[in-house]
C-alpha cells in the first residue's frame, strides 16, 4: 500500500531532524536521510530540492509548533500577564529543542534562509501574543495602541539584540541587556512597573541557542 504523500514527507522530516538532533545538521548527508527513512533517493526528491530545502522545511515546522505550544499555554493561564509569560515560555521551550537547526541556520551559508526563518517567525508569532495584549488592554493590565506592530517590533529587536552571538557578549553584559529588554518590553505594553518583567524573568533565565523571543 502506498503511503499518503503527507505522511511520507513527515516521515522524511522527522527522520532528518532525528539525524540532525543526535549528529548535528553539518554531519547529516541526504543519503543518511534516505537511509533513515528507508526510501529511494528518488522519493527524497519528489519532495524536497535540496538538503537546504528540507532544512527551510523543517524550520516552518518549528515555527508551527511554536505558534500551537504558545497559544495552548496562554490558553491555560488565569490573566493576560501570565499568559503573555506562559506563552513567551512555551515558544522558548520549542526553541531549544530545536537548537540543532538554530545553530545551522547561523551558518553563512544559509544567510537567506536564516533571514526568511526570522521573518515567518516574527509574522507567525506576533498576532499570538498580540492577542493576549488586546485581552490585557480589555482587562486593563496593558495599554498598546496597536499591539501586532508593537509585538513585531519587540521581537525583531530582542532577536537582534540578544540572538545569534553578534554581539559576543560576556554573561555579565548578556544579562543586562536582557533585564533591559524585559523592563522595555514591560513599558512598551503599558503594564504597570513591576507586573510583566518579573514574570518574564523568571522563564527566562539563560541565552539559549534556537530561542527567539526574548533570548
Amino acid at each position: 500500500m502506498r503511503m499518503d504523500p503527507a505522511k511520507r514527507s513527515a516521515e522524511i522530516l522527522a527522520c532528518a531532524s532525528r539525524l540532525f538532533h543526535e549528529r548535528g545538521i553539518g554531519a547529516v548527508t541526504i543519503d543518511d536521510i534516505v537511509r533513515a527513512a528507508n526510501v529511494a533517493k528518488g522519493t527524497f526528491y519528489l519532495y524536497y530540492r535540496s538538503k537546504s530545502d528540507l532544512l527551510a522545511k523543517l524550520a516552518d515546522a518549528l515555527i508551527r509548533r511554536m505558534a500551537e505550544t504558545a497559544e495552548a499555554a496562554a490558553a491555560q493561564a488565569a490573566d493576560p500577564l501570565d499568559q503573555f509569560a506562559a506563552a513567551v515560555a512555551a515558544m522558548r521551550t520549542v526553541g531549544r529543542e530545536g537548537r540543532h537547526l538554530a545553530e545551522a541556520l547561523d551558518h553563512p551559508d544559509n544567510f537567506e534562509l536564516h533571514e526568511r526563518t526570522n521573518v515567518t517567525l516574527v509574522r507567525t508569532l506576533a498576532p499570538i501574543l498580540g492577542r493576549v495584549v488586546e485581552a490585557g488592554n480589555t482587562t486593563g493590565v496593558f495599554n498598546v495602541a496597536d499591539p501586532v506592530p508593537t509585538i513585531e517590533f519587540l521581537l525583531a529587536g530582542q532577536a537582534f539584540l540578544l540572538g545569534d552571538g553578534r554581539f559576543a557578549w560576556s554573561e555579565a553584559e548578556y544579562r543586562r541587556r536582557l533585564d533591559a529588554t524585559l523592563t522595555l518590553i514591560e513599558r512598551a505594553l503599558g503594564a504597570s512597573p513591576g507586573s510583566l518583567a518579573p514574570r518574564l524573568g523568571a522563564v527566562v533565565t539563560q541565552p539559549a541557542a534556537g530561542d527567539q523571543v526574548a533570548r
